[in-house]
């Protein structure tokens, strides 16, 4: 909204570009539709809010990732992607705040992953406990790219 009014690009209206892109990721949906949001809905954010602020996360994450996912970290983006899109550049948060958010979530899905692999839930666990305690589970560079992190969409 703030670009619109003011016809200026800022850090507010980077962030509100891509909390969309964060639910582009996890939806597997383009931002704006005729088709694909119902009667009600013609672009990403109002769909994505409707089912987030229902409790319905499912409702909205790309089928094509088969429950190879873990819930928690869905949620960590989902939330986050919400308050990047907030109406008002002053209620999004920083890009640095979301980053860190996108970071927690890529730390609980190398737990899920190793558990699903079936790795000992001991690293699990202490991925769990490090970001509820808020401990670092150490440096950047031990995270995923985006490159690395994020699957190339195939056609449908």
């Amino acid at each position: 909204m703030g670009y619109y009014i003011s016809q200026q690009l800022t850090d507010k209206s980077d962030v509100y570009s891509f909390g969309v892109i964060l639910l582009e990721l996890i939806s597997g949906q383009e931002a704006i539709s005729n088709e694909s949001f119902g009667v009600n809905c013609r672009n990403i954010v109002q769909w994505a809010k409707l089912h987030i602020e229902s409790g319905d996360i499912q409702g909205i994450i790309d089928p094509s990732l088969r429950d190879e996912y873990d819930i928690q970290s869905m949620w960590k983006i989902a939330e986050k992607a919400l308050m990047c899109v907030q109406p008002h550049g002053s209620m999004r948060p920083p890009i640095s705040e979301v980053i860190k958010e996108i970071q927690e979530a890529i730390s609980i899905e190398r737990g899920a992953e190793a558990a699903r692999e079936g790795n000992s839930d001991a690293s699990r666990n202490s991925i769990h406990s490090s970001i509820n305690m808020g401990i670092d589970v150490g440096p950047t560079e031990n995270y995923l790219s985006f490159d690395e992190s994020i699957a190339r969409p195939t056609p449908r």
